[in-house]
């Protein structure tokens, strides 16, 4: 029996500026497939995953999300001015008893959660933005330049951890 897709986009249209991004583009996301998204910079990689994400809608199409899928999206470049610490960020929204997993994930990742927002590097941005995901542990992770800033060490983990 074919099991259901997580995720599925189909006849999807959108432009911007009247510049179409993709036309009638169809894809389909079964548990545990394994997608990357190859191309130029400006060629709509993010956009696509944003609207796989449902954070932004196509022009046409439909995009369908299998009932009890939960669905994270990390973004190249996180706002976190909002937050005291990296660990403010990782910790906000996350599901009741994840806590360990966050502390888990923050050891994986080798990043301190005491580090102040203002002072943080992309790097330390970006293990804090790997480490909220992980530690939601969404049905389907969508990560837009995960290994941004990160060393060979954090790279090797995060596969592992994948």
């Amino acid at each position: 029996m074919a099991r259901a897709p997580l995720l599925q986009l189909s006849g999807i249209s959108l432009t911007f500026g009247g510049n179409p991004v993709f036309d009638d583009l169809t894809l389909v996301v079964q548990p545990g497939d394994r997608v990357a998204l190859v191309g130029r910079n400006g060629s709509g990689k993010s956009t696509l995953m944003k609207v796989m994400a449902g954070l932004t809608e196509a022009d046409r199409g439909t995009r369908t999300v299998a009932p009890g899928t939960t669905v994270g999206y990390m973004e190249q470049d996180p706002d976190l001015s909002a937050y005291a610490t990296l660990g403010d960020f990782a910790a906000s929204n996350l599901p009741d008893g994840m806590e360990y997993r966050l502390a888990v994930v923050a050891e994986g990742l080798k990043f301190d959660p005491e580090t102040p927002v203002v002072t943080a590097s992309g790097g330390e941005r970006r293990r804090a933005a790997l480490a909220k995901l992980l530690a939601e542990a969404p049905d389907l992770m969508l990560l837009d330049e995960p290994t941004n800033h990160l060393d060979i060490q954090a790279i090797e983990w995060l596969e592992a951890e994948l």
